[in-house]
């Protein structure tokens, strides 16, 4: 018996142990979340990917991904912030201003219905984009596609009911051609009528008014310099 109660506490000992992170442990763990700090989550990082400022623009089966992540509560934020950062970047990285309309127009079609209502709510700045100037020091005009693009956008929406077609025309062949199905796309973002008409400002403490405030300190200033050719984004 007067053996038996130490035996039984070094047991608990070393349960206790085996249970308790180690220095190691903490020290990985520190180490994992200086890398997520640096080079960012996967999200962001296959955000900044199709954003990149590389002459070839991202695939669709990025693209679509990317959208998806929008009926995602948590993802919803880190996707929209992350494109609107990319939209309001220096003239000289016009690539990049580009390929995040690029993104915006396909999440305006495949998307949550809150991430129209948030671009309705950019529309403004969306409308500096018409006069993005970018040459080349050969003359080139490499704003002419992000000035295009940005026309496009606008237009698309303005015009609710075109809007309203041509994302029940992307669901439709989302199911018709294997990819996401519509039931899929039923979550966040996704209720209270189109762009979000019912849904209210805010989700889950995040909202269209926050992101203003996020970007009202990263005015794009736009000057002369870049390109958009041929074989490519930027390549001739």
């Amino acid at each position: 018996n007067t053996h038996s109660v130490p035996e039984t506490s070094s047991r608990k000992g070393c349960f206790a142990t085996r249970n308790t992170p180690t220095m190691l442990d903490m020290a990985k763990r520190v180490a994992k979340e200086a890398m997520v700090k640096a080079t960012g989550t996967e999200l962001e990082k296959k955000i900044a990917e199709a954003c990149s400022n590389k002459p070839w623009g991202a695939s669709s089966t990025m693209l679509a991904e990317l959208a998806q992540h929008t009926y995602d509560y948590q993802d919803y934020p880190v996707v929209m912030s992350n494109m609107w950062k990319r939209i309001h970047s220096k003239s000289t990285e016009w690539r990049v201003v580009y390929k995040g309309l690029n993104l915006l127009e396909h999440i305006l079609l495949n998307g949550s219905e809150r991430a129209v209502e948030d671009a309705r709510d950019h529309l403004f700045q969306i409308r500096t984009l018409c006069d993005f100037q970018h040459v080349e020091s050969g003359g080139v005009d490499q704003g002419i596609n992000v000035r295009e693009k940005s026309r496009k956008i606008i237009d698309l929406l303005n015009d609710r009911e075109r809007l309203k077609e041509e994302r029940e025309k992307a669901r439709a062949n989302r199911g018709k051609f294997g990819g996401v199905s519509s039931h899929s796309t039923q979550g966040f973002g996704s209720s209270g009528g189109f762009g979000g008409a019912g849904g209210g400002s805010k989700y889950g403490g995040f909202s269209s008014d926050d992101m203003r405030r996020q970007q009202r300190s990263a005015a794009p200033h736009y000057g002369s310099g870049g390109g958009y050719g041929g074989g490519g984004i930027g390549a001739g």
